[in-house]
């Protein structure tokens, strides 16, 4: 090796980096020539990451502003509305302490009240060393119950009066309200609208009450009134008939001078189809205890046209409020004093009220009217002390075939009556039937065991 500065070993000149790079790129065999170009644009792509870079800079500038500008805003609202906001904190404040003093102030005057109302009570009592202390409620509790001890015991030891079951004497001065003596006597009308036909269904009561509604309703209408029948019932299976329970002359008699009462009707009108011409009314047309204004409206127009209208079950089709007075007094009229029953359930009747009530007992007014000449008479105490002391007797006026198939019960009449009752069941109660078939039987049993 020759030394430097020799002519042998001469110094190589200075190579740039750059240069040498580009053409060792170019002169190597198999090399990329887009190598070259991607390095080259490695500088495009720092460019642009520092333009974004200043990008994001400007954009938080601009974010500060904005907030520094809300803020500004906030701090403005607030001086503009602080007086507001301590008015209202200092009016809550105030409330506040009033509602306290209040408070602690009522409950030193009740403390005083009781504390007073306690040393007084003590004081009575020689109770001075516990004048603070709260009497306990059981000991109230327990002087309610002595008091509730002491009252039943004085029930138990005191006797019965023996004039509890004597009625009393203000009963005999009750009036009817429809007296025959003192009602005023309405008087029929000049012009007759037509004939009413009543059919009245149910039992003794219904029909009672319907043949009292008929008479109301001929007044009303201006009618004249055919005497009522009586519907056959399959449950009673009486063909009975108004002259076989009450006396018919003397309803027509009592009632002549305000409504006008006939047996049958004229023979022009005997041969009129009465449902073909529209003049049969049903329980379906009419509601239940319907008002004057019902009858007015869809009765009156057919009287008029035809002449004559049947009112067929007539139950309960007439109401009692609102019903002008004067129709009321007669509908008590008929029922008190024109239906008088005839005289063999009259001398029925008599027998009866003798051996139920007391031979002492008081005779009223209705006994008169019931049984007529028949009233029992008043027999001596001495008969009445012979047959000693007499029993309680209960008589149930409903007391009817088709009411204890109904109910269910056993009335102790044995198999015989258990069959018969049965019998009747299916025959006239079959949806009866029907429920017991998806029933137990052994609630059944059970309710009887305990009717007994």
């Amino acid at each position: 090796m020759g030394k430097q500065g020799s002519p042998r070993s001469p110094r190589p000149d200075v190579v740039d980096v750059k240069d040498y790079q580009t053409r060792n790129s170019e002169c190597l065999p198999g090399s990329d020539p887009i190598l070259g170009r991607r390095l080259s644009g490695g500088d495009n792509n720092w460019k642009s990451k520092v333009a974004l870079l200043h990008d994001l800079k400007h954009e938080y500038g601009k974010l500060g502003s904005c907030k520094a500008v809300y803020v500004g805003k906030r701090h403005l609202w607030f001086r503009k509305h602080v007086k507001s906001i301590v008015f209202m904190f200092a009016l809550m404040g105030s409330l506040f302490l009033l509602d306290s003093f209040l408070v602690s102030l009522f409950d030193s005057i009740n403390l005083q009240n009781s504390s007073s109302s306690r040393t007084s009570s003590d004081l009575k009592g020689g109770r001075t060393a516990y004048a603070n202390e709260e009497e306990p409620p059981v000991q109230m509790y327990g002087r309610l119950q002595n008091l509730a001890y002491s009252a039943l015991a004085e029930k138990e030891l005191k006797q019965e009066p023996s004039n509890f079951w004597e009625e009393p004497w203000k009963a005999s001065l009750w009036k009817p309200c429809a007296d025959r003596k003192e009602s005023k006597k309405l008087g029929q009308p000049d012009k007759n609208n037509g004939y009413i036909m009543v059919s009245a269904n149910g039992g003794l009561n219904q029909q009672r009450v319907a043949i009292c509604n008929a008479v109301a309703l001929a007044s009303l209408l201006n009618a004249t009134l055919v005497l009522p029948r009586f519907l056959y019932s399959n449950v009673w299976k009486d063909p009975s008939q108004f002259g076989d329970i009450y006396q018919e002359e003397y309803f027509v008699n009592v009632m002549k001078d305000e409504v006008n009462i006939i047996k049958e009707l004229p023979s022009h009108l005997k041969s009129l189809d009465i449902e073909a011409i529209g003049s049969l009314i049903t329980d379906a047309d009419i509601v239940k205890e319907a008002k004057p204004i019902d009858y007015l409206t869809k009765v009156l127009p057919l009287l008029l046209q035809n002449g004559v209208v049947h009112l067929l079950g007539f139950g309960n089709r007439l109401g009692f409020d609102p019903l002008p007075a004067r129709l009321q007094k007669l509908r008590c009229k008929c029922n008190f004093h024109a239906l008088k029953f005839v005289p063999k359930i009259q001398e029925a009747g008599s027998l009866l009220i003798r051996r139920i009530r007391k031979y002492d007992a008081a005779q009223r007014m209705l006994d008169k009217q019931l049984v007529g000449d028949f009233l029992p008479g008043s027999p001596s105490k001495k008969h009445d002390s012979e047959r000693g002391p007499s029993k309680y007797l209960a008589l149930h006026l409903r007391f009817e075939v088709d009411m204890i198939a109904y109910s269910l019960c056993d009335f102790g009449g044995g198999e015989k009556e258990k069959r018969e009752l049965q019998a009747y069941r299916e025959s006239h109660f079959p949806l009866l039937i029907e429920r017991l078939k998806h029933s137990k039987y052994e609630f059944l049993q059970l309710f009887n065991s305990l009717d007994r």
